[in-house]
């Protein structure tokens, strides 16, 4: 990693990358152990959520605008809306700084607009706590 960000940047970084599609950035500062926490359930894993994540945000996220931001040293939230398909999401995430990066995501937002867009069995794949095993 180049230089650790403050929680604050981290917090902006985290909806900038979204709104760049940087994938790069998300695998730098999300941890490897990543834990997502969002109305539809629990994602375990920086690799197992963006593999499931990004095809669904592909389809449900048109735009993302930051709205404000309060971190302390290790935390932060940032509160943003959430353009979709189906229309506008306010949202906040909390976020856990650990090491200098994003250790886990608690997310929080009315889901309707997102169900709108995505399919139930889309749906269903954002509340996998850990990628399936290989057989």
């Amino acid at each position: 990693m180049a230089h650790t960000l403050t929680s604050e940047q981290l917090a902006r970084g985290w909806i900038q990358a979204w709104i760049d599609w940087d994938m790069a950035w998300l695998n730098t500062y999300l941890a490897p152990d990543f834990l997502h926490i969002s109305p539809f359930g629990r994602l375990a894993g920086r690799e197992h959520y963006l593999n499931t994540v990004a095809p669904l945000a592909a389809k449900s996220v048109q735009k993302l605008t930051i709205v404000s931001v309060i971190a302390g040293p290790d935390e932060s939230a940032i509160w943003f809306e959430n353009h979709t398909p189906a229309g506008v999401i306010p949202s906040c995430d909390w976020l856990t700084i650990k090491n200098g990066t994003i250790s886990q995501i608690h997310s929080f937002y009315d889901s309707a607009h997102v169900r709108d867009t995505l399919t139930s069995e889309e749906q269903s794949q954002l509340n996998t706590t850990s990628p399936p095993k290989s057989s």
